[in-house]
This record gives C-alpha cells, sequence and structure tokens, in this order.
C-alpha cells in the first residue's frame, strides 16, 4: 500500500512539474496572492517557507458540500473557534463544493502536501481497507451503534489505519442512514425484482443489491436525477439529505426507510502536517477539536429529522414497512464472501460490529 501511494504520488509531482515549466514559459499572468489558484500553484516548501516567516499556518480545507450543508456549517464552526483560540496563527480556507477537486483529488494532495484538510469515510478504503467498516451494510441500528463502534477498539483500530497511510483523524461526524427510493414501496427482497437500480460504483454495495434481486448500474450522482427521470434506473439509494439537495423527490415517489447503511465520516489533516506543528498549535488544535466532537454530535441529534420532514413536505411517502431482517438474510453470503476476501480480520471485524449493535439495543 505504501509503495502505491509513493507511486501515485511521484506520478502527481511529476505531473505538477511539468505544467509548472510550461507555464513559466508562457505569458500568462500570475494568480494574486491568497487565491484558491495561487495556493495550489505554491510549492509545499514555499508555503512553509511563508508560514514560518509569518509565523502563521494556514489550514486549506476541501470539501465536497456547500456550506449551507451541515458538514459545511462545521467545518465554518471549526474554522471560527481555531482562529480565535489560536489568535489567527492558525488560520482556515475552506473551499466547499468540491471547488479543489474530488475528494480523491483533496486525499492525494493531502500527501502531496497541496492541501491540509478533507473528510472521507467508507471510501478511503483504497489508502486502509478497514474504512469499509466505516460504512458497513447491515451492521448498524441507529447512530449510537455507530458512536459506540467509533469509540471502541475497532474504530480506534481503523483510525490507525487512517495514520498510517498519511492522514491524522480529527474529529468524526455522523451522517444520516441511507435509505432507498422508488416509484412503488419496497418491503421485502421479492420487491427488488428485476427494478433496474442506481449505484454509485461500491462494489460491496452493488453486489449485495444485486443478489437480492436488483439490476443495478453504477451512475455518477451528477446523473442520477435524468437517468431516474428518463426510466433508465427506477430507483437509487442515498441518505436523506442527498435525497433532497439533489431533488430525487420530483422523479421519485417513494422513500423506503431501509437504514440499510449507518456510517460516519472523519475530518482529516495531512498527518505530516499535524505532527510538524509546534506544541502550541498543536494544543489549540487538539482542544478545537475536542469541542468540535460534541457540536457535531448535537447539531446532528438536533437536525437529524430535518431533511426526512422536508422529503415529506414534497409529498413523498414515507415507507416505515421494511422489512430489514429479510434484507439482511438475503445479502450477508455475499457481504461475508466480500470482507473475507479483502483479509485483514474484516468479516470477524464486521460480526463484532454486528453483536455489539445487538448489545446496545438491548
Amino acid at each position: 500500500m505504501k509503495k502505491r501511494i509513493e507511486a501515485i504520488a511521484a506520478m502527481a509531482l511529476c505531473t505538477s512539474l511539468l505544467f509548472g515549466c510550461s507555464s513559466s514559459s508562457g505569458s500568462g499572468t500570475a494568480p494574486t496572492a491568497g487565491s484558491p489558484a495561487s495556493a495550489a500553484a505554491q510549492s509545499p516548501a514555499a508555503t512553509e517557507a511563508k508560514a514560518a516567516s509569518d509565523n502563521v499556518v494556514t489550514l486549506k480545507y476541501d470539501l465536497t458540500v456547500s456550506l449551507e450543508h451541515p458538514w459545511g456549517l462545521a467545518a465554518t464552526e471549526f474554522k471560527n473557534r481555531l482562529e480565535e483560540k489560536s489568535g489567527g496563527r492558525l488560520t482556515v480556507e475552506i473551499y466547499p463544493s468540491s471547488s479543489s477537486g474530488s475528494e480523491a483529488d483533496s486525499l492525494a494532495g493531502m500527501l502531496l502536501g497541496t492541501t491540509s484538510m478533507t473528510m472521507s469515510g467508507g471510501s478511503f478504503n483504497g489508502y486502509a481497507p478497514s474504512a469499509t467498516l466505516l460504512e458497513a451494510p447491515w451492521a448498524f441500528n441507529s447512530e449510537e451503534d455507530v458512536q459506540k463502534m467509533v469509540e471502541s477498539e475497532i474504530g480506534t483500530s481503523i483510525m490507525e489505519d487512517f495514520e498510517e497511510a498519511g492522514f491524522h483523524v480529527l474529529w468524526y461526524q455522523l451522517r444520516g442512514a441511507r435509505q432507498l427510493t422508488s416509484n412503488v414501496p419496497i418491503q421485502t427482497p421479492a420487491d427488488l425484482q428485476g427494478r433496474k437500480m442506481r449505484m454509485s460504483g461500491n462494489t460491496l454495495h452493488t453486489n449485495m443489491w444485486n443478489s437480492a434481486g436488483a439490476v443495478c448500474s453504477s451512475i455518477a450522482l451528477s446523473e442520477t436525477f435524468n437517468a431516474l427521470s428518463q426510466g433508465v434506473v427506477e430507483m437509487q439509494e442515498n441518505p436523506y439529505d442527498f435525497i433532497y439537495d439533489q431533488s430525487f423527490y420530483e422523479v421519485q415517489k417513494v422513500v423506503n426507510q431501509t437504514d440499510h447503511v449507518y456510517s460516519v465520516i472523519f475530518n482529516l489533516i495531512s498527518a505530516d502536517l499535524y505532527n510538524s506543528l509546534d506544541n502550541e498549535m498543536k494544543g489549540w488544535l487538539d482542544e478545537t477539536v475536542e469541542e468540535m466532537q460534541d457540536w457535531t454530535n448535537q447539531y446532528y441529534y438536533a437536525h437529524k429529522d430535518d431533511y426526512l420532514q422536508m422529503l415529506a413536505d414534497t409529498g413523498m411517502t414515507v415507507n416505515t414497512e421494511v422489512d430489514r431482517a429479510a434484507f439482511k438474510e438475503t445479502m450477508l453470503p455475499v457481504i461475508q464472501a466480500y470482507l473475507e476476501e479483502q483479509g485483514n480480520g474484516l468479516w470477524e471485524m464486521y460480526q463484532s460490529i454486528c453483536e455489539m449493535s445487538e448489545e446496545n439495543a438491548k
């Protein structure tokens, strides 16, 4: 894995050097200081030298969502608290709505030193396979189950895998469970048979829905609305916030409360950058992170039903008669096969998480 990351980093660095040489020979106008373009073009060494001379460290925080999204609100709260606590010696520049590229771009940039922070969860499994368990299907029955896992030895080991890959976990954020939308109620696996379903490309999730009778196609989120409206697919799955923000209620009549994936997102900072901070700066950051963990948990529980109500207000039918046990039983063999193939004890960890959730329900 480390060799793979080093290879990716080397390729990306060579590409950046190539384009850097090309642009220096041209007559284009240089970006203004402090602009996103200049921040991306500036070398890590130059950035560090300037920060040292000013005695200020600027954290570039990449987000895939808008500042109005709950994650964006948390990012703004983090920025305000950290800058106030440090007296401006630690500043935060937020780049929302994927304005600095995709999540994958941001993760690669953190290893190269071109960005500082981003958010990631189960999609981090390309760097650490254990990240798959952050959105383990049918393993959790509530957000409290997710919290218990994250704060357990299993959660600690997953965070250590992030650290080994070059990413330091700051705080976690709960996210709403994924739900299935359709134009007819879906209550049991029998209702899925032959129905065309949009998937994001996640291999595990695609395999398990296929095994239950759906016919899955990988379609980009940005293209899903049109695919649903044109009948290319007739179902999709996402948390309530994405269902609402993508206006799927305009082309889907029913939101089925499958709660098939409860998940958690980690706020990350480059491990190299974190370790390079002096003790005073690290203290300000750690103290802010501790406050943010409480802030985000309180905000989530206070607002977790907001998007469900917003969907109901649009006229969507909320189907609560979903046989979750039947779905899990049908999909479990595929889940087991996938996790066993990944190795690293993931299947055993998955079983422990399920047991933890069952115990939590008692």
